[in-house]
């Protein structure tokens, strides 16, 4: 049997509904289930979408809940989050409303030693009528006439908040929670970027260039294509800003202070000019044709070699050139120091959303084959970087300082990493059309 809470006029008090549930727990002593012998009751309470902790602190005044509650709900977790974030983030990530509690649970004499009631009766209630439309949920086993022991905590799949003794969790199995955490980020767009938990951080990237900016910049071994004839790339034009090349029609579109001077054709064929690049001086289209067949011959294998600089740079393993003599290009001398992950298992980041600003990052943790979505790294152009943890994933975690460190770390290097990606891209631009760079 369950009441509804409420005010003289049958409103819910002060103004949303507490549902009370007497729960009557039964086992089948029959295999048709036919007959079944009453083993617990339970006393339950579904406040119903609260708004405010103040509404959830009213609504436990109201009620007869016996738990240890109101210190929960107005107090800081052990993650260093407050609760009204915990719940909120469960309830966007869920997309229920609700807050179960499950306080008095009263186990008849003769079934104490049970194996797997306790878990089993909390299931049961998180998934029946009390708490199917809840986000989260709280407990209190010292309103329990049974001691639960090390399994039944670890099969209840909820956890002890500071030094409360109430435990809390997400109210639905953690792998399904963590799912629905992904499928949610996966679904924001770009602009639509997560909302930072309460374990959040952020740090500018800027300061790490500016240091880097001081010191003399790395001399990275290229294979760099023969430089161009000086009376060729003379007649380039003025202020060349940019190269858009498709690789299936072998299109190359230079765009300069000039404008834009397009050629068109397949590697191997004769190129064509187009538009623009058809009223150039002759000498510019002898460029336009040279740079078009240098682009296709050295570019892709140039790319590759820019692709396996960072990844050297990143694991400690690039070779800088000898001297000045052997052919190169230069990049910044940044300094990356990557923070270690405080736990165990392997981190999967990966971006939602490419080519987006901010670029969002969803961070995932693989521990002997559980995925958990565990945060998000958010990277600005500016060169801002914000990480965090998601409020429902282990809010106990007792050093998440450091795991939100990590995160940023990855931040700063995905940042980093585009950086150096564009200096070495902009010198192979550089070493194709004009032959202009150091090392030749």
């Amino acid at each position: 049997m369950h009441s509804t809470i409420v005010d003289e006029d049958g409103d819910g008090y002060p103004s949303f509904d507490v549902d009370r549930w007497a729960i009557e727990v039964r086992v089948p002593l029959t295999d048709d289930e036919a007959e079944a012998a009453p083993v617990a009751q339970v006393t339950a309470f579904t406040v119903r979408a609260p708004d405010e902790v103040d509404e959830i602190v009213e609504a436990l005044e109201t009620s007869d809940a016996q738990g240890s509650y109101s210190s929960v709900v107005t107090g800081t977790g052990p993650g260093g989050g407050p609760f009204a974030s915990l719940f909120a983030g469960a309830a966007e990530v869920l997309e229920r409303d609700d807050l179960l509690i499950i306080d008095r649970l009263e186990v008849e004499t003769g079934f104490e030693d049970l194996p797997h009631l306790v878990p089993a009766i909390v299931s049961a209630v998180q998934n029946g009528p009390a708490g199917r439309t809840a986000a989260f949920v709280l407990a209190d086993p010292a309103q329990w006439n049974v001691a639960l022991s090390d399994d039944d905590l670890e099969a209840i799949n909820l956890a002890q908040w500071a030094d409360a003794g109430v435990l809390v969790g997400v109210n639905a199995d953690p792998h399904e929670a963590h799912e629905r955490a992904a499928d949610l980020i996966a679904a924001r767009t770009a602009e639509d970027a997560p909302t930072p938990g309460a374990r959040h951080s952020d740090t500018w990237v800027s300061e790490i260039l500016d240091r880097a900016a001081e010191e003399p910049a790395l001399a990275v071994p290229f294979a760099l294509p023969p430089a161009l004839p000086a009376d060729v790339w003379a007649a380039a034009p003025a202020g060349i800003l940019h190269v858009d090349a498709d690789p299936d029609t072998g299109t190359l579109a230079i765009q300069t202070d000039e404008g834009e001077f397009e050629v068109v054709g397949l590697p191997g064929n004769a190129p064509q000019l187009v538009g623009a690049a058809v009223g150039t001086s002759s000498q510019t289209q002898a460029w336009l044709r040279a740079v078009h067949e240098r682009w296709w011959t050295y570019q892709p294998a140039l790319h590759d070699r820019v692709h396996e600089v960072i990844d050297q740079f990143l694991d400690g393993t690039l070779e800088l050139a000898i001297d000045d003599s052997e052919p190169h290009l230069h990049m910044s001398n940044v300094e990356l120091q990557r923070s270690a992950w405080p736990l165990p298992g392997e981190l999967t980041v990966e971006p939602v959303h490419e080519d987006a600003e901010p670029l969002v990052l969803s961070v995932r943790l693989d521990e002997d084959g559980i995925r958990e979505n565990v945060g998000a790294i958010i990277v600005h152009e500016n060169g801002q970087v914000e990480a965090f943890l998601h409020d429902e994933w282990q809010p106990w975690l007792q050093d998440h300082e450091a795991a939100v460190q990590h995160l940023l770390s990855l931040g700063t290097e995905e940042f980093i990493v585009g950086v150096l990606h564009e200096e070495l891209d902009a010198g192979v631009t550089g070493a194709i059309l004009t032959g202009d760079v150091d090392g030749h």
